[in-house]
């Protein structure tokens, strides 16, 4: 699975870490200079691929990738088109795009800011890009053999992806386009719900996924111990697997792995049972917010407007709620492995390793080495003059403080050395 993502507003030197557990590869296109357009493709964790070759463009405007896919390459690109100027930008991106692909399939998707067909594209049927420009943009598509995949599967259905809030206006502008040899594949394309953007998600389905299988561990879900349900079926379980096997002689290790399985069975199915209680509740929502959005697109009010705001917002701490349990998952796995060697401290001692890299270091006669050995030499020679007894005019041998020593130590309880590890 790819996900392509628009108007990131990233700046060079900015860009956030994307810590999902699903896309961990991710290609940025930040601006140099504003936090303005940006593009950025991410790559699912089991989405087995090899990235052959990328272009991202300096100003944030679009990303080019060349992966090989079960022995086949393609090529995918996610771009993003100013609000002027668009079909001229256009052109210039699909000549850069046929030199980048050299004759792989491509899927392109993003925000190309215009429509492509105002009849149909858009809720006022205008378009403010000229018709001769609209038509030197296909016709570089056309030579690049792209179809529009939603429009080759929906002929003569009007739907939109994008929602002007100041004109109550609707308009499709993003787009998932394909090379022409790609629609022999399984292939699916459907315009989503918006929920807070005012643009909604497109996807598409060009061919199967080739999944790479990655062991799954079961974990306790915390949130399951303030459902009171769960709770009263877990006294139950206790209590009636204690009285069950009072008088079993089995070792109690034992007993208490076999209640682990009970307890786990219960919890996996009240966790299974509020999962779809909250799938059904998102679903009805969804539908309710995708049946007033048709409304809207076909007769526009202020009331659906308000009414679709209303349903957003409940969506919005249905959301919500998956985010806190994230939240506390972070702060539980901090709280578990944050003082043990693992990659929890790894991750948090690694930037203190630039500050205690030396990367050169003046010697007494004031020049500077660079050279690891050199800096090594230096550190020894210091200290070998600073802990040099002669130097300092102690002329007594160190065995004449033995006993001193001996009295010294004799205070402490350290560990003693096995005799196999003294020097012989």
């Amino acid at each position: 699975m790819i996900a392509m993502i628009q108007e990131t507003h990233f700046k060079i030197g900015a860009v956030p870490k994307c810590t999902n557990r699903y896309y961990q590869s991710w290609f940025h296109g930040p601006n140099p200079t504003t936090r303005s357009g940006g593009v950025s493709v991410g790559l699912h964790k089991s989405f087995c691929h090899t990235v052959l070759s990328s272009e991202i463009d300096s100003k944030g405007r679009f990303i080019f990738l060349k992966l090989l896919v079960d022995r086949s390459v393609f090529t995918v690109a996610n771009v993003y088109f100013p609000n002027q100027g668009q079909t001229t930008f256009g052109c210039k991106i699909l000549r850069k795009l046929s030199k980048f692909a050299d004759g792989s399939p491509i899927i392109l998707g993003g925000d190309l800011n215009l429509v492509m067909d105002p009849m149909m594209d858009s809720s006022s049927g205008k378009s403010s890009i000229s018709s001769g420009s609209r038509r030197r943009f296909k016709s570089d598509l056309m030579v690049l053999r792209l179809v529009d995949l939603w429009r080759v599967l929906h002929p003569g259905i009007r739907d939109y992806s994008f929602h002007c809030t100041i004109h109550n206006s609707y308009g499709r502008l993003d787009y998932l386009f394909i090379s022409q040899q790609l629609l022999d594949s399984d292939r699916k394309c459907s315009i989503d719900t918006r929920l807070w953007s005012d643009h909604a998600p497109v996807y598409g389905l060009i061919s199967p996924h080739t999944s790479c299988p990655r062991p799954f561990s079961w974990r306790l879900n915390d949130n399951l111990l303030s459902d009171l349900a769960c709770l009263s079926d877990i006294r139950k379980a206790i209590s009636d697997f204690s009285s069950d096997h009072q008088t079993d002689l089995t070792a109690p290790p034992l007993k208490w792995e076999a209640l682990k399985c009970v307890l786990r069975g219960i919890f996996i199915s009240h966790g299974t049972r509020l999962k779809k209680e909250r799938s059904h509740k998102l679903r009805s929502l969804l539908s309710d917010l995708a049946q007033k959005e048709n409304q809207n697109k076909t007769s526009l009010t202020d009331t659906l407007k308000s009414d679709i705001s209303l349903v957003q917002q409940q969506i919005l701490q249905i959301l919500n709620q998956k985010s806190l349990c994230i939240r506390d998952k972070i702060r539980h796995g901090y709280f578990e492995y944050g003082d043990k060697c693992g990659s929890w401290l790894a991750r948090a001692l690694h930037p203190r390793t630039s500050l205690t890299h030396a990367p050169s270091i003046n010697t007494q006669s004031g020049g500077a080495v660079h050279n690891p050995l050199d800096i090594t030499a230096v550190f020894r020679s210091y200290y070998s003059s600073l802990y040099d007894l002669q130097s300092m005019g102690i002329t007594q041998e160190p065995s004449q403080h033995r006993d001193a020593i001996h009295e010294y130590l004799s205070q402490f309880s350290p560990t003693p050395i096995p005799t196999q590890m003294l020097p012989r």
